[in-house]
């Protein structure tokens, strides 16, 4: 497959080379004229915008501005209400997704959309899979294992082939996604926010199969909100509001505010950090010698009421397991968790929610939101009980709408109609109700897992903002994220997780990205 082989390539870093697609494009990928609406809301508005080969063309917009529609147009998952479609200045049909994958069109998806029962191999070659034999072709499953083999280091992902993708985590999903656009004869391939669930190691590695892709010739679309990202990567990044093209600029030399104010429309400060801390002297959660091997052990601490608490680590470092075992979802061999003073280890979650602590999931959509079902019906399912008539036991319909039209309101969703599924959000309004969710429940603390993951600058300032009132309220909030500068940001603490143990402790101006990075790399103590 490559001048290098995988198993060199794996050996010293470098990514294997890429072949050049089968009829690579020699002009653009031409969308003019697209306009798209769901439900009567214009999403896309006369929006013309080209894609050439060998570039990284980005876009950035707030949530619901239209980025992963027009995407998802162009690799054949929706149809345009109106617009033209053309390759080196050839009419291409974009009916369907196969249609598109015949021209050569792959999306890697914001949220991994793979098979949990099947194994990598299964899922990467799923519609592909090589056969053998004449007449009644069997599946070739030693060339299929050979090929994922071969395949899985190019993204820096590292598992056995027959292993269920169910037990892989987020991360490694969308390791394996961004691989199945490699193994399909692709000329133009769109990355819609891979990164989100990324450490910065598999960023780095993900960007260097996107260097040698751009090298080849491919024509690339890419979406993240990271900013960072968006500078080191793009070579050309449009920006999009309201279903418009804002305008384009060049990657190299970008500037990031008057890219900020293209998407919102306002001036944002990139670089805050908090100024003021709302912590009291009172422990509201207590966690002791909390283990739960051997994802961590011997865990303990302790959030006041008022106080952000920010954890920091690696994907698999145990950050995210702690949170699981502290509402359990995942089973504990010592330790104990106290709210207020109530013990929760041997309460179910629904009763940890009543006793006042709500958890909002790393993956929303596996484990947050119930994507068929309403808005409404989504924000208010935490507090179903409460919603019920006293008389008659049945659910009060009236007091639901407006209990979720306020939260709604509160948290500003954008959605046309709160009786549409929740999965016809953008991912940004889709957090933004889940965070409804867990308020509605008027909690004393809550744990945030990854809170403004896929979200755009905007829409993370408006839930930086809810975090902070909470903690003003006096609630206490566990923050876990990825993202070193929302940790700076958000919180009063920082405590570094490195191979499921606590080995680092920040506070005030002792927060600092340099800092947290040290210690979830398994450093020295900080400069201080």
């Amino acid at each position: 497959m490559s001048s290098v082989t995988t198993r060199e390539a794996t050996r010293s870093g470098r990514v294997a080379a890429i072949p050049a697609p089968d009829h690579a494009l020699q002009q653009e990928y031409l969308a003019e004229h697209v306009s798209k609406a769901f439900s009567g809301v214009t999403v896309l508005a006369d929006l013309s915008l080209a894609f050439r080969p060998g570039e990284v063309h980005t876009l950035m917009g707030e949530n619901g501005a239209g980025k992963s529609t027009l995407l998802k147009i162009l690799s054949g998952i929706y149809r345009a209400d109106s617009g033209q479609f053309s390759m080196d200045g050839t009419s291409v049909p974009l009916g369907s997704p196969r249609a598109a994958l015949e021209q050569g069109v792959y999306l890697v998806p914001q949220e991994p959309s793979l098979l949990p029962h099947l194994s990598v191999a299964e899922n990467l070659y799923l519609g592909i899979s090589p056969k053998r034999g004449r007449g009644l072709r069997v599946l070739d499953w030693t060339q299929m294992w050979r090929g994922a083999e071969e395949v899985l280091p190019l993204v820096g992902l590292s598992v056995d082939v027959k292993t269920p993708v169910g037990t892989l985590t987020i991360a490694q999903q969308q390791l394996l996604e961004c691989a199945r656009a490699l193994v399909r004869k692709s000329r133009v391939i769109f990355f819609d926010e891979p990164t989100s669930p990324l450490t910065s190691h598999e960023v780095e590695r993900l960007f260097e199969v996107i260097g040698e892709l751009k090298r080849q010739g491919y024509v690339l679309g890419f979406i993240s909100h990271r900013m960072d990202e968006v500078l080191q990567i793009s070579d050309r990044i449009s920006v999009l509001r309201d279903g418009h093209l804002v305008g384009s600029v060049e990657g190299p030399g970008a500037d990031p505010a008057d890219l900020v104010h293209k998407m919102v429309g306002r001036a944002i400060d990139l670089g805050r950090r908090k100024e003021t801390s709302h912590a009291t002297d009172e422990t509201v959660i207590e966690v002791s010698a909390l283990s739960s091997p051997p994802a961590f052990s011997e865990v303990s601490f302790t959030v006041r009421r008022g106080e952000v608490l920010g954890f920091a680590g690696l994907v698999g470092s145990g950050r995210t397991e702690i949170a699981e075992t502290m509402v359990n979802l995942r089973g504990r061999t010592t330790g104990t968790v106290t709210i207020d003073g109530t013990d929760l280890s041997s309460l179910p979650l629904h009763q940890i929610i009543d006793a006042g602590l709500v958890y909002l999931p790393e993956d929303r959509a596996k484990n947050g939101a119930f994507l068929d079902m309403t808005v409404t019906q989504n924000v208010s399912a935490s507090v179903v009980n409460r919603l019920r008539s006293s008389k008659f036991g049945l659910l009060d319909l009236g007091r639901e709408q407006r209990e979720t039209a306020e939260m709604a309101q509160r948290l500003k969703v954008r959605a046309a109609s709160l009786d549409l599924p929740i999965r016809s959000l953008s991912g940004g309004n889709q957090q933004r109700c889940l965070f409804g969710k867990a308020l509605l429940t008027s909690p004393k603390a809550a744990v945030f897992d990854e809170p403004t993951r896929g979200v755009d600058a905007g829409a993370k300032e408006d839930l930086y903002e809810v975090i902070d009132g909470l903690a003003q309220e006096g609630l206490a909030v566990v923050v876990i994220s990825s993202e070193l500068e929302e940790l700076v940001r958000l919180c009063d603490r920082v405590l570094a997780v490195y191979e499921g143990r606590i080995v680092g402790e920040l506070t005030g101006q002792e927060i600092s990205m340099a800092n947290i990075g040290r210690l979830i790399l398994g450093s020295a103590d900080p400069e201080a």
